[in-house]
Formats: C-alpha cells, sequence, structure tokens
C-alpha cells in the first residue's frame, strides 16, 4: 500500500496561495469568463488526497481572501469551498478516484456544487449573472483538472509501506 506525505510542511497553503495568484491575474476580457477555479481544483485536489492535512480552515481561509481580493460578498467563496472540501473528502474516501473518469466526475460534482453556491449567493445580492457563460468555469476547470492534478502531484510524495 502507498502511503502519501508532503514534500514540505506548508505545500498545502503554498498551492492555495499560488492559485489565489492564478485567480487575480488579470487576463484579457474575451478569456475572463473561461478562467478555470483554480483555487477550488486545489482544494478538490488536497480534499481527496490529504484529507486529514488539508481542513476545512485551509479552504476556508483561501475563501475569505478570494473574497477580500474580488471584492465579492464576504464568506461567499469561503462557504463554497468548505462544501466542495466537504464534497471532495467524502467522495474520495468513498471512491477513492483512480479513472480519469471518476476524477472528471468528482471535479464536475464539486465545481458545480461551488458555481451553484456562488449563483444562489448571487441571486440574494441581486448581482446574478445575466447569460450562460455564468458556467463557462466550469468547463475550463474539468479541461485544467489533469494539468492542476499533475502539477500538485510534485507537492507530495508516495512512500512504499507493507
Amino acid at each position: 500500500m502507498e502511503q502519501l506525505t508532503l514534500r514540505f510542511p506548508g505545500a498545502i497553503s503554498f498551492s492555495l496561495l499560488i492559485a489565489l495568484i492564478l485567480s487575480i491575474v488579470h487576463l484579457p476580457d474575451s478569456w475572463q469568463t473561461w478562467r478555470p477555479e483554480w483555487v477550488a481544483l486545489a482544494v478538490i485536489h488536497w480534499g481527496i488526497l490529504f484529507p486529514k492535512e488539508s481542513s476545512y480552515i485551509h479552504a476556508f481561509i483561501a475563501g475569505l481572501l478570494l473574497d477580500a481580493l474580488w471584492g465579492s460578498s464576504l464568506g461567499q467563496h469561503a462557504l463554497g469551498f468548505v462544501i466542495i472540501h466537504f464534497i471532495a473528502v467524502r467522495m474520495g474516501e468513498r471512491i477513492m478516484p483512480k479513472t480519469f473518469s471518476q476524477h472528471f466526475f468528482l471535479v464536475f460534482i464539486c465545481v458545480g456544487t461551488y458555481m451553484l453556491v456562488n449563483l444562489w449567493i448571487l441571486g440574494i445580492t441581486k448581482d446574478k449573472p445575466s447569460d450562460w457563460s455564468y458556467w463557462f468555469p466550469l468547463l475550463s476547470s474539468l479541461l485544467a483538472w489533469p494539468l492542476v492534478h499533475a502539477i500538485l502531484n510534485h507537492l507530495h510524495i508516495a512512500n512504499k509501506s507493507l
């Protein structure tokens, strides 16, 4: 059986910080609607592989920082990240995704739920999007998942144990 260990103690926090930076990098307007949900993908990755080391506090703080950086309602992204962390941990324990189809299903459920929570909050604050382009990041997140997962896999090592 393989046991995973982090390469260094702050690997989870470091990856979430990089994801936050990628989330606020300025993109041309035509690309802005296709920006993947970088922080959500990092939360999902760590929730699947390190359910005990990655915590709801990591997800919550990352969400609060994203709320502050984007100027959105305080707690909007934090609530979404905590919910997807819960889903990733629970589904990861039950199915332990091995194939890409299982990974895509899990990412689709998690990011879709995150976006639904954000849509619900935007609807309450009367700031909801007017067209279907709101859902483009779900598609781009699914396409970015293999790359994000492969890069984040370099932040931990597998130890062979008997």
